[in-house]
């Protein structure tokens, strides 16, 4: 508990120092802030709220991490309305989280770091709302730029890549994958137990988010 209490403190601060940077407070996004923070609510009428307030907020200051934090948002409304069964709310939400999820990318096609934030949101996803075929082409594109990323962040994407493949029923292809890791980097670990998504971690809020925040 004390480790990842420190590690929120530091991931304010990271992000809290684009505000006092005067050409960029424009550009500082307290909504994604707390919900890197607090994560997404899951009470359904507050998760509805933070979702419309990062839209807000992407309007505002035209960030790309509020654009995807509010698909993200919409995707997990999606995944609420399919657990109360409610088909047709899950269908429109889902349809317009994966838009701008897919708007952010193509608004920034050579930048990796939002192709990065692409797959992990995909990733993640129940594997009946995900879109593995893109996670897995994400991921192909993402490790074909390697140098680009720190050694945290290529074991995330070969997580992911490994989990779509897995959610595609591609298991031996995931199998030679995993192998191909494993010989590659015999001290390699891909965690394929939790099903759960994974908290931000700091290689990802330093090296991804703070940079796009900054406008970098």
């Amino acid at each position: 508990m004390t480790q990842l209490s420190k590690f929120f403190r530091l991931l304010c601060l990271c992000i809290s120092a684009v505000a006092s940077n005067a050409s960029a407070v424009s550009s500082h996004v307290p909504v994604v802030e707390n919900v890197l923070r607090n994560q997404f609510p899951t009470q359904p009428v507050a998760l509805a709220n933070t979702t419309e307030d990062l839209l807000q907020e992407y309007k505002h200051t035209g960030n790309v991490t509020s654009l995807i934090f509010y698909a993200y948002g919409m995707l997990k409304q999606a995944d609420y309305f399919k657990t109360v069964n409610d088909i047709i709310n899950a269908s429109e939400y889902a349809k317009t989280g994966f838009f701008y999820l897919d708007e952010a990318v193509d608004l920034n096609e050579k930048d990796p770091r939002v192709r990065y934030l692409r797959a992990r949101v995909d990733a993640y996803l129940p594997a009946n709302l995900g879109r593995c075929v893109i996670t897995v082409s994400d991921a192909d594109i993402l490790l074909s730029e390697n140098n680009k990323f720190s050694a945290r962040l290529i074991s995330n994407i070969n997580a992911m890549n490994y989990r779509s493949l897995i959610n595609c029923g591609e298991t031996n292809l995931a199998s030679q994958f995993l192998q191909k890791i494993k010989a590659s980097d015999e001290g390699a670990e891909i965690d394929i137990t939790s099903g759960n998504t994974p908290p931000w971690d700091i290689d990802e809020v330093t090296n991804i988010i703070v940079p796009l925040v900054k406008g970098e």
